[in-house]
């Protein structure tokens, strides 16, 4: 800049410090400050744009214990492992209790007797048990070379036993016993039943052959068991309770015993005398 310029712009300085300092205004005595009084155009701002507001989460609720519930249906604790769910979403179904029930036991053991023979047609039944509704009510006894086939028959109280002729020549059949009964004289291939009401045992004769000799055997209850030639048995299906037991065998004194069964298998053993 020239020194002419620099004079003109003081001259003008100085006249406007004058003419402000005559409208009360501090006066302004440097380019510096006249430079710092320059109207400054503001920054451009950027457009704010509104959002919209998030959705309110859902309040939770507390559970009785105070701690805060989580905002599902089930009212569980917040923070809780969610709920199983079953097939279809469908929350899973409560565990259900099963009642234990007790299962049929066993009695089993041996019986002795002498001669050892006996014992090998020996019969254990229980006195005071019941009759099951299963339990099978008929048996059949057969002339047979002038033999009663089984030797040893056995069936429940209200049963019945049919004989049955299978010798080509009659026989006769009838017992002495308790209820004596005679079925009268039956042919080759003739059979007749006779119901059994009570307990007890019955020999079975023959008037026309007095050699011949069987049993049979009706037990007040229908849980009962023949030895095998060994003199073992097994009672099965017994519901657990406590009985008393009878072992029975031809032209031996019966002996009866008190016995408790459980679950599993229940051991008692008989010795029989004459």
């Amino acid at each position: 800049m020239s020194s002419r310029s620099l004079a003109t712009l003081t001259r003008l300085l100085a006249l406007g410090a004058s003419l402000a300092a005559c409208e009360g205004e501090p006066p302004k005595t440097s380019l510096s400050a006249a430079v710092a009084a320059a109207p400054v155009e503001p920054a451009a701002v950027p457009a704010v744009v509104a959002e919209e507001p998030s959705p309110a989460a859902p309040a939770t609720a507390a559970t009785p214990g105070g701690t805060p519930a989580c905002a599902c249906a089930c009212g569980c604790p917040a923070g809780s492992p969610a709920p199983a769910l079953a097939d279809g979403g469908a929350p899973a179904p409560p565990a259900i209790a099963v009642a234990h029930v007790s299962a049929p036991a066993t009695i089993s053991g041996t019986v002795s007797a002498t001669p050892k023979w006996a014992a090998g047609n020996a019969v254990v039944y229980l006195e005071d048990a019941p009759i099951a509704p299963t339990a099978k009510m008929t048996a059949t006894v057969s002339n047979h070379m002038m033999n009663y086939i089984p030797y040893v028959s056995v069936v429940p109280a209200g049963g019945s036993v049919t004989f049955r002729n299978d010798d080509p020549f009659p026989h006769n059949v009838f017992s002495p016993d308790h209820e004596k009964f005679d079925m009268g004289m039956l042919g080759q291939g003739e059979a007749r039943a006779r119901a059994f009401k009570n307990a007890g045992e019955y020999s079975l004769l023959c008037n026309v052959h007095p050699g011949m000799l069987g049993y049979v055997v009706v037990t007040p209850s229908s849980y009962y068991a023949k030895a095998n030639v060994q003199g073992h048995y097994v009672i099965k299906d017994v519901p657990p309770g406590t009985y008393k037991i009878t072992a029975w065998a031809p032209r031996q004194k019966p002996e009866t015993q008190t016995v408790t069964v459980k679950e599993g298998d229940t051991p008692i053993s008989f010795e029989l005398h004459r």
